[in-house]
């Protein structure tokens, strides 16, 4: 039988609760049936959840569908509509200058510039054109700052901006969450596939 992914949890029924079916049923036991329920509502969205293996089957052709035949030319507008675009998420709140980010970190600015230049990456940033480099926050969370190293050391030869695009869009396979808002310590290395998926890299092409 299939397993939830972790991310996706749900709250236990609680002795409140059972109370709404006193109407309807006898309850002899009221911790027994909270138990029973508790886990009959688990075995419901285990079996409706998606496999690992399939949800990594299922984004892998996903993402071969969407690539081209050819290579795409875009047009003067089009690259106008892109620059805009990249601008609004430079721009993001969570997307914050490198001395801000240093000072949050607890680190100097020589050490934030070591980690950018290391290869591989140690940390993922973003820039458009002479504007300076600005760097997610979510990066100062230990877990997700892991996270994205290693998405970084596997998808060396990605750019930044399309490693950001897969990290922090959001998914339908994740219940509408982005990659990096979904991860926990008991899905990393399965959302880790999913966001290699994204950006086209598979199994013995990734670093």
């Amino acid at each position: 039988m299939s397993k939830p992914m972790p991310a996706m949890e749900f709250p236990e029924i609680t002795a409140e609760d059972a109370h709404r079916f006193e109407r309807a049923v006898r309850i002899d036991d009221e911790d027994a049936f909270i138990a029973e329920l508790n886990a009959l509502i688990r075995e419901k969205f285990a079996e409706a959840a998606p496999s690992p293996l399939q949800l990594t089957t299922d984004l892998r052709a996903k993402a071969r569908a969407l690539r081209a035949e050819s290579p795409w030319q875009p047009s003067a507008t089009d690259v106008q509509r892109g620059r805009a675009a990249l601008l609004r998420a430079y721009d993001a709140p969570g997307n914050i200058p490198l001395t801000e980010f240093a000072r949050f970190a607890h680190k100097s600015r020589q050490q934030i510039y070591k980690d950018l230049s290391a290869q591989p990456r140690r940390l993922l940033s973003l820039d458009v054109g002479r504007r300076g480099q600005r760097l997610p926050d979510w990066q100062l969370d230990p877990l997700k700052l892991k996270f994205t190293r290693e998405a970084l050391n596997r998808a060396a030869s990605v750019d930044s901006w399309t490693l950001y695009r897969a990290l922090s869009s959001r998914n339908d396979s994740l219940g509408g969450h982005s990659p990096i808002e979904a991860v926990t310590p008991g899905n990393f290395d399965q959302l880790v596939e999913v966001v290699l998926s994204v950006v086209g890299i598979h199994g013995e092409e990734a670093v």
